[in-house]
Formats: C-alpha cells, sequence, structure tokens
C-alpha cells in the first residue's frame, strides 16, 4: 500500500551471506530457499495466547508511517497481551540498510512491508517460509483475505508462505464536491467506466478567475495495476511491455486524459493538488486519503468531499486497484522465530483487528463482521458513500519479479514522447522494452 499518508536489489558482503547462513543453519527450521528443518512440536492451542511469553523482539519497516501509527496498532496491543515482550521498532535508513544490519547480525525478527518492496529482502535471504509455524500454532490461511494470500505466495518460491496479511487496502475516486458545485456538474457515480470518469473530467478542465482547475489526475502504475500486469515473464525474464494489450491500453487511457485542454501544466503531486490547492476535482487513491482529510479537519480547516467506486475498465466492471496488503514476515535470521510468530498471530486476532477497522482499515480476516465495525473512530467517515470501500473487487495482483522496478520504470520514461507526440505508442513500448532488456541483462552480470 502505499500509504504515503503515514509512511514514503542490495548486494550482500561474503561475511554478511555467511553470517546468515550460519544464523539461518542454527535456526532448526526452515528459510524461503528450502533449508531442511527440525520437525516443529505439538500444535498448540488455536485460541489461547500465551501470556506469559518473555521475549525481546524487533520489527523492521520501511514504510515510513509515523511512531504514534505503530505504537497504536502494534506495539501497544502486543505489550498489553504479552506483558514479558519488548517490541522495539527498527525504520530503514543510514546505518539501518537491511545489507548493512545482516552483515552485523542485527537484522529484527519481524519485518512489516508490502510485496512490492519486498526484493531486496528476498535477495539477502532474509525471507522465512513459515509454513512449520503456521501448522504449529494452527493458524488457518483460508479465513485469511485470499487474494492477500495469493500474492504473498507468489513472493515465496514454489508457494512457500513467508508472511500473513495484517490489514488489507482499499481504494476509491475521492471528489471535491466544492468544484463540482461551482461549475454544476454533477458528482460522480458508483460504477463508472475509465471513459466516463475521463469525459466528466472534461467538464471541470478550465480555468476560472486566474484559477486553473482539473477534473481528474491519474497515473500509469495505476492502469497497470487495476489490469493486474505484470513486466517481467518470469520464465524468460524478458521485459513484457510488448507482450500484454493491456500496457499499451494503459498509455492510450492515459493519453486520452492528458490530451484534455488545461492538462498540459500539472503538478507533480496529486496530493497538493487535491489536498491543499483545491484545484483538483477527483483522485483515484488507495485509503490514505481520508486520515490526511481528518489530520486537516483536526487542524481546524474543512473540506466538502466524498467518495465513488474506482472507475474500471469496460471488461473488468466493479474491479478496482490492485490487491494491496500491509503483512508481517519471521525473518529467516530471526533467533526467536517462535515468539515472533506467536506475536504475529495475535496481531491478526479479532481485538487488534477490530482497532484496525475502526480505524479506517480492512482486516485481513475473512471474518465480515469485523468489517462492519468500518471507520467508527474516524467522524472523518460519516455520512460518506463507504459502497467503494465493501463493493469493489481488487484487481489480482500481476506476477512479480525481482527486475519490476527496470522495466517499470522504462515504461514511465517513454510515455512523456508519446504524449508530446515525439513517438507514436508502438515505437515507444518497443525502445523501452529493449532499453529494460539491456538493463536487466547488466544486473545480471553485476551479480
Amino acid at each position: 500500500m502505499k500509504v504515503d499518508a503515514w509512511k514514503g536489489t542490495a548486494s550482500l558482503a561474503a561475511s554478511g551471506m555467511l553470517l546468515l547462513a550460519v544464523l539461518t543453519g542454527c535456526s532448526g527450521e526452515k528459510d524461503a530457499q528450502g533449508t531442511t528443518s527440525e520437525p516443529p512440536g505439538p500444535a498448540a492451542n488455536t485460541d489461547a495466547f500465551d501470556t506469559n511469553l518473555s521475549a525481546h523482539l524487533s520489527m523492521y519497516v520501511d514504510i515510513s508511517l509515523p511512531d504514534e501509527w505503530y505504537k497504536k496498532f502494534v506495539i501497544d496491543p502486543v505489550t498489553k497481551k504479552f506483558p514479558n515482550v519488548q517490541l522495539d521498532l527498527i525504520r530503514k535508513g543510514k546505518g539501518t540498510n537491511p545489507s548493512e544490519l545482516v552483515v552485523a547480525g542485527t537484522f529484527p525478527d519481524i519485518l512489516y512491508n508490502s510485496p512490492p518492496r519486498l526484493n531486496e529482502y528476498k535477495e539477502l535471504g532474509l525471507l522465512y517460509d513459515m509454513s512449520d509455524l503456521i501448522k504449529k500454532y494452527q493458524v488457518d490461511v483460508n479465513k485469511l483475505n485470499q487474494p492477500a494470500m495469493d500474492t504473498i505466495k507468489q513472493i515465496g518460491d514454489q508457494g512457500q508462505i513467508v508472511g500473513l496479511p495484517f490489514w488489507v487496502n482499499w481504494s476509491a475516486l475521492y471528489y471535491n464536491k466544492d468544484i463540482f458545485d461551482k461549475f454544476g456538474v454533477a458528482y460522480p457515480k458508483d460504477g463508472m467506466t475509465w471513459e466516463e470518469a475521463i469525459e466528466l473530467s472534461r467538464q471541470l478542465t478550465r480555468t476560472d478567475n486566474g484559477v486553473n482547475y482539473r477534473g481528474l489526475d491519474q497515473n500509469l502504475s495505476g492502469f497497470t495495476g487495476q489490469l493486474s500486469l505484470g513486466f517481467v515473464d518470469p520464465k524468460t525474464e524478458k521485459p513484457a511491455l510488448l507482450q500484454e494489450e493491456g500496457f499499451k491500453r494503459s498509455y492510450e487511457m492515459l493519453l486520452e486524459l492528458y490530451k484534455i485542454p488545461g492538462n498540459e501544466n500539472r503538478p507533480s503531486t496529486p496530493k497538493d493538488a487535491f489536498l491543499k490547492d483545491r484545484t483538483l476535482a477527483m483522485w483515484p487513491m488507495y485509503a490514505d486519503v481520508p486520515s490526511w482529510i481528518s489530520d486537516l479537519e483536526a487542524k481546524g480547516e474543512t473540506f466538502n468531499w466524498d467518495m465513488a467506486q474506482m472507475p474500471s475498465f469496460k471488461e473488468a466492471p466493479g474491479v478496482s486497484m490492485a490487491v494491496d496488503s500491509h503483512n508481517l514476515y519471521v525473518t529467516s535470521s530471526s533467533p526467536n522465530k517462535e515468539a515472533a510468530f506467536q506475536v504475529i498471530k495475535y496481531l491478526l486476532s479479532e481485538e487488534p483487528q477490530l482497532q484496525l477497522v475502526k480505524n479506517g482499515f480492512l482486516t485481513s480476516s475473512t471474518d465480515q463482521e469485523i468489517n462492519k465495525h468500518f471507520g467508527e473512530d474516524m467522524p472523518v467517515f460519516k455520512g460518506k458513500n463507504l459502497k467503494p470501500v465493501f463493493e469493489s473487487t481488487p484487481a489480482p495482483k500481476g506476477a512479480l519479479h525481482k527486475y519490476d522496478s527496470i522495466v517499470s520504470s522504462e515504461y514511465n520514461k517513454a510515455f512523456p514522447a508519446v504524449e508530446s507526440g515525439s513517438k507514436d505508442i508502438n515505437s515507444a513500448l518497443r525502445e523501452a522494452a529493449e532499453l529494460a532488456e539491456k538493463r536487466i541483462e547488466e544486473a545480471k552480470k553485476a551479480k
């Protein structure tokens, strides 16, 4: 998720790899690369938690949610349930980059992250197959959000379960009602196609009293994610840009939007245009926006807003942005795997999940009774259309690969030439694929 409101392939020295091998070997368990393990002990009670559990654990995060978020939703619930557990937060930064901590032998016991950001940790051998612990502590993965679980299984080799979903993201089309009212345009409807949303934006993209208003902002990753596109063919490790019609379709859709007169000069951040300048009428985004609006209201500002379902492609009505979950992983280097897993299991239980849901997140559980309490602790949701939260279906995640960032960056960099008219779409895609393939080969040789 991309949770910018509360947020933001390293190589390993030979000594660090040796250290990691020693740590995983001494664990007596199994890592994501399939190292053999000792059989787990007897199964634990499904519902009971050992409140006498005693451990000093640490959790690594490189999603820059504020400390207050982690304290409220992770650290406080854990220490309340397990008084003898100390859980420290370690942030990614200078001196605490993953490779540095691995070399030092101090990488934390738990990793908090989302799938698109895991390549570095996988390359370092930090992901761990939690299957034995899942069996021992009787966690029923069938009672967890299955699209999120499917994505996690993509990360582990041969479907190994290297993490479990903590909470699940949702997306919507947020809109500024004042801009619609100002120009006498009807509000967005649930169930719109992208073509309809772009046509609606055309009515709102104009200049009034020297102020430039825009109807809609979107980016390529939003479209490619919604179309479940993978950037790299996992078998050939070749860029898939020219193999999938969806990449061309995404260019065409964004081009249609950007060619609306008035969309030539776009600000760098739609967040500022929507929330600060109030010049953007509609913004498709994940669940970040209500929390940002809540922050504004806490400062005494008002914002007349609501949300509609994410516009969808004609061939997939009701499908929103790509499935996105924030997950918890026991790391392969942890000397406290059992304690770390018990903490994770607790965070997936009803009480911590209910607290998340009341604050605008969706539970990772399939128990929809929990989601009935959605937003209860956030007045910002009062009177708002919640249909996008519950009735839209997240798009399945496209195939993930360690070279995705290389291909996606070339794909994104090629678009301005299409927008300017200096290149046609097919030529831009072909050249992007060639550049990406060259960079992938260079990355392989650098290993």
